[in-house]
């Protein structure tokens, strides 16, 4: 997938996205689930840093395009913390809004 293609994708999510408070309301972000790991993953698995395979140029493009992207709009990706292989794309919350 392309750079500009992901960025439009996650640049429509940014209205849509839940509310997330963590640790007790002390934190405050804005999240949107984007799918488990494999499911974006343009060879379809998890590169594990110790496995003989490695990550493919094509797939580190899209993860470097999709960490991009998401700062580039002022967010971020991280894993889930119940299962780590779920991706969310997150922005902050400025008690402003």
């Amino acid at each position: 997938m392309r750079k500009s293609e992901i960025k439009k994708q996650l640049k429509g999510m940014v209205g849509s996205m839940e509310l997330v408070e963590e640790y007790y309301g002390e934190e405050k972000k804005y999240s949107e689930y984007l799918g488990s790991f494999m499911s974006l993953d343009p060879c379809g698995r998890y590169h594990h840093i110790f496995s003989p395979n490695g990550a493919t140029s094509k797939c580190e493009r899209f993860w470097n395009n999709l960490e991009e992207c998401a700062g580039e709009l002022g967010g971020w990706i991280e894993g889930g913390e119940g299962d780590p292989t779920d991706i969310f794309f997150c922005m902050p919350y400025n008690e402003t809004e």
